[in-house]
């Protein structure tokens, strides 16, 4: 006992320092994927296609390199399971039209309904999560409630809002829709095989399938690898994205949720559409509509009330 309580102290103290640094490792996040939107916007003489290939392709060559022992054993693991393997493809394929769907939103509609409609994946994968058999809270129908009318109140129609603007809506909400769809794949996924599964080589192989997806879809598209009018800066800002919210923002609140309770964190990465909005005011002139404002705080409401999360 008087060994064990000499170790303690040191442990504590090494635990301690590093929930500290959780505040701001989850603050350098949030404003990591906060500047995704922005940043495509700025990328735009190249098609939402090519911005969304390149853009997963970055973090998976990147994440493969870091993490290519834990990679190569999630490959070897999911090569003996053929079941696995094939939810780990539809996995991919959904991030995949996640990515190709919001991507395109952003080159349709404004950032704040963007973002803040893409936003509500946490409620799409409870009602899944719900449907699957999964008990959920009457939050979880609240929250929804609550979303759905901040939703009405930002796309109600007026005169920022189009036929077009409609179309971007819509692609936001579905790529809510497959990142729900992929995070509860990837729970099936884990559930089977356990700790045997690295979460670092399964991401690799998700993105790597969704990058060989995109790919497909850009090139038989004719989508334009060098369109009239790119520059250097703009496959600078795809690098970015691959880069900064890809493997940092979203890297940092993975280790985040290791230290704090999972639901603290998602809810912090809620503040996404707000340092979007704010980012795409300054450096992209785009001032939000009044009721867009309101719209989006209530959507962001109610998905942080109704974050379905096991008790």
């Amino acid at each position: 006992m008087t060994q064990a309580g000499k170790a303690d102290p040191p442990a504590n103290a090494a635990s301690g320092t590093s929930t500290a640094m959780v505040p701001l490792g989850v603050g350098v996040a949030v404003l990591a994927i906060s500047s995704a939107a922005p940043v495509i916007r700025l990328a735009a003489p190249l098609g939402p296609e090519v911005i969304a290939c390149l853009r997963v392709s970055v973090s998976a060559l990147v994440l493969a390199l870091i993490t290519h022992r834990a990679t190569a054993r999630a490959l070897r693991l999911l090569a003996s399971s053929r079941r696995d393997a094939l939810w780990t493809i539809l996995a991919g394929l959904c991030l995949a039209a996640h990515f190709g769907a919001w991507i395109a939103s952003l080159s349709l509609t404004t950032v704040v309904r963007s973002v803040a409609l893409v936003s509500t994946t946490p409620l799409f994968a409870g009602l899944f999560a719900r449907a699957l058999g999964d008990r959920a809270p009457l939050r979880l129908y609240v929250g929804t409630a609550v979303a759905i009318a901040g939703t009405l109140i930002m796309v109600e129609p007026g005169a920022a809002s189009s036929e077009q603007a409609w179309l971007g809506d819509l692609l936001a909400l579905s790529g809510a829709v497959t990142a729900a769809l992929y995070l509860a794949i990837g729970r099936k996924v884990h559930a089977q095989l356990g700790d045997a599964l690295p979460v670092e080589g399964y991401f690799v192989c998700v993105n790597m399938v969704a990058a060989v997806a995109l790919w497909i879809f850009a090139l038989t598209r004719g989508a334009e690898l060098a369109p009239l009018g790119v520059t250097q800066t703009d496959y600078l800002a795809v690098l970015w994205l691959g880069l900064a919210p890809g493997i940092v923002g979203h890297g940092l609140l993975n280790w985040a949720v290791r230290r704090v309770p999972v639901h603290v964190v998602s809810l912090a990465a809620l503040l996404e559409p707000a340092g979007a909005g704010l980012l795409a005011w300054g450096v992209l002139a785009e001032v939000p509509a009044a009721r867009e404002i309101l719209g989006a705080v209530l959507l962001i409401v109610g998905v942080s009330v109704g974050a379905w999360r096991r008790s």
